[in-house]
């Protein structure tokens, strides 16, 4: 997966989201909560250019149009929709984001919920010491 325009960075996670949904309010909370190297781009205050969602796309292995709940459009049909079109949605309608997308360095995903954001941490940045342990333990039915 190769990143040209978008910065990658593994120390970094970049959250791309609209704070105009539920689910972006919550996946952006839990990031800025959980992870201090966060760049937050929320797409109602600061917009993605073209060539960034085409890469974003292209990374994920989807169309733009694959990025857009068609659901939140009152459209009769988007059988005829170009790239282009897409795109023009996306930038002047940010509520259509299907799914908030994080970038951590090659990995990018979109977010099904808040709690997608773990899978971007790796154990050291989760801040928790790992403490081996050699004997299995102690559970007691009382």
């Amino acid at each position: 997966m190769l990143m040209g325009i978008i910065a990658k960075d593994d120390r970094q996670l970049t959250v791309i989201y609209s704070s105009n949904t539920d689910i972006g309010k919550k996946v952006h909370a839990y990031a800025t909560a959980a992870r201090d190297k966060l760049l937050a781009i929320d797409i109602a205050k600061t917009k993605v250019s073209d060539s960034q969602w085409a890469e974003i796309a292209t990374n994920l292995g989807v169309s733009v149009g694959a990025l857009i709940d068609v659901e939140k459009l009152d459209l009769e049909t988007n059988d005829d929709f170009s790239e282009d079109d897409w795109l023009k949605i996306l930038q002047h309608n940010d509520k259509v984001l299907r799914k908030p997308i994080a970038i951590n360095g090659l990995n990018m995903a979109q977010m099904e919920s808040y709690t997608d954001v773990l899978k971007f941490f790796d154990d050291e940045s989760a801040g928790i010491e790992k403490t081996p342990h050699t004997e299995p333990p102690e559970i007691s039915g009382d």
